[in-house]
Formats: C-alpha cells, structure tokens, sequence
C-alpha cells in the first residue's frame, strides 16, 4: 500500500489510501451487526447495510493503487526484488498471524493448548490462511507479487490498446460473468458454467492491480470519465438497496452486490479512483504544506493499520445492538470508526520509533 516515491508525493494516491483504510475499518465494524440478525428491516441493520455499502470500494483501490504504483517500478535483478518487496511482506504475515492467533487461542477461547501443540496448529493456519480474516490480503498481494518481474515488463510493451484488451477480457470473466452466475444461481438453484469462459488469467485480482495501472498512466476520454462517474454514483446508492432485497429472498445476509467482483463494486471503486486522479491538482493546489505533511503520514501508516486496526478493535470498540435506533447506530459507529483509526494511527507512529519494531511489525513501513 506505501507508495514506491521516496521524495515525491501524489496527492490523490495517497487521499485513496487514506480512504481505504478507514472503509475497510467501517467493512470490520459493520460485518458484526449484518451477520447477528436476519432482521433486515431495523434501523441498526440499515444503518450498518449503508455504511457497509458505501466502503466497498476500499479492496479494490488497494489492488488498483499497488498494480499503478509497483508496476512502474523496473525489476533488474529477482532477487533484489524479493528482497526489497516481498520480504518485507513475509515478516509481518508470520508475525501478526502469530500475535493474533496467540490472542484468539489464549484470550478469546481461552485454550489449554500446550506449545507443541500451538506451533503445529498454528503452522497450518499459516500456510492454510486461516489465522485471522483480514490477513488474506497479504497472503493475495505476495502472491500478485510474485508475477510482478513479468507482469512490469509485459505492460511496458503493450500498447494502450492491447491493455484495453486484456481489461475487457478480465472485466467479462471476473465481473460480468460472475454477475450473470450468481443471479441465476439466485433464481435457479444452479450455477451456469461456460466453460469458453473459464480463463485463469483472466481472473482474480490482477485484473485491478493492471487496472490501476492503466487508470494512473493512461486518461480516459470525457465520454467514459462521465459514464464512470454516473455509473460510480449509481453503484453508492444501489448497494444498500439491491443487497436489503436480496438479503429478504435469500433469508439470511446475500452478499452478492458486497463481493470485490460484484458490478456495482468494481464501478465505485474505478469512479473514486478517476475522480481522485482528476482532482490531483485542484487538490495540490488548494492544501497546504502542513495538510499534504499529514495526508502523508496517514498514507504512509496505511499498511500498518491495517495490520493492527482489528486488534484494536477486539479492545475498545462498542458492540452496536440489533434492537438500536438509527441515530444510536450511527453514534455508535462513527465513535468505533475514529476512535480505532485513530488509536491505531498513534500506536503505529509510536512502534515506528523503534526502527526493529517496525521491521518486525511491518515490514520496515510506516
């Protein structure tokens, strides 16, 4: 998530990064109340739907900002790039696998486990990704990671058109595809399969990580800059909407229009993304110094936060009951919200005293 400029900053990039992370802490905090009730007509439960909704974009922006920002980078040597990227990515995924798997055994279920034991469970839970829910990220972007000494160089020769191509291949198998299968499977109990369509490399989230890297260094017509953005702000106010109604056929939470993939997900994230790229230098312009010195910083600590915001959040935020009001709801959350980015904000700048910490924690970011 840190950017790969040393002394140049980009405004926009680091404002998405920012964003990000504080809609994948609304995506943790709301999860709870969403997945407690089938109940979907309560103030509490549309309240967590909505903000639920809106911060699905944050997912995506990271791939897409991650594919613009490395895929830039000119990889000489394997080696030197395994050392430098990958890493530094390995070390905070054993360590906060372990520090999160130790709290959960010891603290939350309140294991007897001996330490044999623990390491050969926890061993497996390492390699089997499940320690805890949100450090798939990681286990994700190493594994983009890997392809990147390739990747780099492929985009560097194809032509504007030639990236297109494989956009719109991805965007057919990965979201259009997925789209159709998902609705009939909601309609017929069966999943459609065109197996013409089943095409590895044209699916998953490197079609982001390309896609954030054609948005940065390629500018949209104003045809499809306006049809992104309406098709953006669509997506922000049908989310809520498609997802109570199909949550009521289902029974049961559907998260269907929640997914990475889903249409309106993949809108909203490509229209902040553009329009942030817009307003680079609008933006620029109008912030001061000590305002671009903090928007810095809080980019910067991204990654970190994201590592330990869920353990701050086991600590000091507020469980939001089912039977509360909107405005009770809505208190409450935006308390959770700031109160666990910003706690987690200082907790990171505080470790990153320590140079050794920092590189344990996070990989030597910060």
């Amino acid at each position: 998530m840190n950017s790969i400029f040393q002394n140049k900053r980009i405004v926009y990039v680091d404002i998405l990064r920012i964003l990000s992370i504080a809609a994948v802490i609304i995506l943790h905090i709301t999860a709870d109340l969403l997945t407690r009730t089938n109940d979907f007509n309560t103030g509490s439960w549309w309240i967590s739907n909505l903000f639920n909704s809106v911060s699905r974009f944050a997912v995506p922006v990271f791939f897409m900002i991650s594919g613009a920002m490395i895929l830039r980078v000119e990889v000489k040597s394997y080696k030197d790039f395994y050392l430098k990227r990958v890493v530094p990515l390995l070390i905070p995924l054993f360590t906060w696998s372990l520090i999160y798997d130790l709290y959960s055994q010891y603290y939350i279920l309140k294991s007897n486990m001996g330490v044999g034991e623990f390491i050969l469970d926890f061993g497996y839970r390492l390699l089997t990704d499940r320690n805890y829910v949100h450090l798939w990220f990681l286990y994700a972007i190493i594994a983009i990671y890997a392809t990147v000494p390739l990747i780099s160089k492929l985009v560097k020769v194809c032509s504007q058109k030639d990236i297109r191509y494989y956009l719109l291949l991805w965007f057919i198998v990965s979201v259009v595809y997925r789209f159709v299968s998902d609705v009939v499977f909601r309609l017929t109990d069966q999943y459609i399969n065109i197996p013409i369509l089943n095409i590895p490399f044209f699916t998953g989230f490197l079609g982001y990580f390309v896609l954030g890297y054609y948005l940065f260094n390629f500018d949209l017509s104003d045809k499809w800059k306006n049809i992104v953005y309406n098709l953006g702000i669509v997506s922000f106010f049908l989310t809520p909407v498609a997802t109570y109604f199909a949550s009521l056929h289902s029974g049961v939470l559907d998260e269907m229009f929640y997914g990475n993939y889903s249409v309106t997900t993949f809108f909203m994230a490509v229209g902040m993304f553009v329009f942030f790229k817009e307003k680079e230098t609008s933006i620029s312009e109008k912030t001061n110094h000590k305002v671009k010195k903090m928007i810095s910083s809080l980019s910067k600590a991204s990654f970190s936060i994201y590592l330990i915001h869920l353990l701050v959040d086991l600590l000091v935020s507020r469980r939001v009951e089912v039977e509360a009001t909107m405005l009770q709801t809505s208190t409450s959350l935006i308390f959770n919200i700031f109160a666990i980015f910003s706690i987690s904000y200082v907790t990171v700048k505080v470790l990153n005293l320590n140079k050794f910490i920092t590189q344990i924690l996070f990989g030597g970011r910060g």
